[in-house]
């Protein structure tokens, strides 16, 4: 079987059982709700309210909430009801929790959070992919750093992120651990999420730098260098927390002289 093509269809009805149809729209809906606190911690979803707002059955709904309680989002209770759980109950590495935190105001923590996370992770996961990999990964590596060259070139900002999403999945695959492949989509997912949040601060890594830091990492790998590629995806996630932190630097200046405009105004007045 090809793996590759048997991760992506993988990938694809998991898409599809989430988010099409009436139970992927109540899903989603809830979701983001609960994400963004609008749907409090420790309130009560009620089906009767919720088939009435959806005009869907009350089959669907329960469906629809035994999807967000098997997240870790809400919890159903004999006698009480289904209760609106807190972040830390919250299956965090779900691709699907990902996506939806990305949407929100937890977009800059959460980026932090895994960029941490790669930093120990990714790091180890290179290593043993330059020990493990197979020579047709170690290739597909160095493809799709040239591929992100190429769309960097051109300006082609969709194709870098495609791409780099990719590279790093194929990274924690290649890693020859099943449970740091698991990781795999929680990261392509947190990658594709940077893609369409642009304007957030850490989003537009589309640089020379990086391009020339995946294409070390590749080449670390598929040359069997375990030390080099360690040390290349540690370079790589340490420059993303700098950026993000200059990046967020600004921001916070930005906001203080906006501030401090206003105040002067008022006082004028």
């Amino acid at each position: 079987m090809n793996t590759s093509k048997h991760d992506a269809s993988a990938r694809e009805r998991r898409v599809t059982r989430m988010g099409s149809g009436l139970h992927g729209q109540i899903v989603n809906t809830l979701g983001q709700e609960i994400i963004d606190g609008s749907a409090a911690t420790g309130s009560l979803m009620n089906a009767d309210e919720l088939v009435e707002r959806f005009g869907v059955s009350r089959s669907v709904v329960r469906e629809a909430l035994r999807t967000l309680g098997s997240l870790g989002l809400v919890e159903a209770r004999p006698q009480v009801g289904t209760r609106v759980l807190p972040p830390e109950a919250w299956d965090l590495l779900s691709p699907q929790v990902v996506t939806w935190r990305a949407r929100g105001l937890q977009y800059e923590s959460q980026l932090r959070e895994l960029l941490e996370l790669r930093h120990g992770v990714e790091s180890s996961a290179a290593e043993l992919a330059a020990r493990r990999a197979s020579d047709e990964s170690g290739t597909q590596l160095v493809e799709l750093a040239a591929h992100m060259r190429a769309a960097f070139e051109a300006g082609n900002a969709d194709q870098f992120y495609a791409h780099d999403a990719e590279f790093h999945r194929l990274v924690l695959k290649s890693a020859g651990n099943i449970v740091i492949a698991q990781l795999a989509e929680t990261i392509s997912a947190a990658f594709n999420a940077r893609r369409n949040n642009r304007s957030s601060p850490g989003a537009h890594t589309v640089s020379a730098e990086a391009v020339a830091q995946h294409e070390e990492l590749a080449n670390a790998i598929r040359g069997r260098d375990e030390r080099g590629a360690n040390q290349a995806v540690r370079d790589l996630v340490l420059h993303s927390i700098r950026e993000l932190e200059d990046q967020q630097e600004v921001t916070r200046r930005l906001s203080a002289a906006l501030q401090a405009a206003r105040d002067a105004r008022a006082e004028a007045r």
